[in-house]
């Protein structure tokens, strides 16, 4: 929970300043943080417009979440990534999830 970012001001720099990816099941606004020396942060967001019914906003959080405990490695400290799901997000297997998000860190994260 303390690698989460909450603050609407993180989401907004991050927007502006950060490297926007399509990776087809969802977006990844990637950027350095305010600190270096601070964890990798992470957070999900899942709009209602798009993914209309909780119980499937619920699991493409959950999903989400999980790309990002199995590979916290992946994203140096001091680095802070948005995950933006879409509704491709559910139809798609744990496994391809997996590999699209680390092609994508890894492709960015030099």
């Amino acid at each position: 929970r303390e690698r989460r970012i909450r603050a609407s001001a993180d989401f907004s720099r991050l927007r502006q300043n950060g490297s926007r990816l399509d990776c087809g099941p969802f977006l990844l606004n990637l950027g350095l943080g305010r600190s270096p020396e601070t964890k990798a942060r992470f957070a999900v967001v899942v709009a209602k417009k798009s993914i209309p019914l909780a119980v499937n906003r619920n699991r493409a959080k959950r999903l989400a979440r999980e790309l990002f405990r199995n590979d916290a490695d992946l994203l140096p400290d001091g680095w802070e990534c948005v995950l933006i799901a879409r509704p491709s997000i559910l139809r798609k297997s744990f496994a391809s999830l997996v590999k699209i998000y680390s092609t994508a860190i890894k492709s960015t994260v030099k």
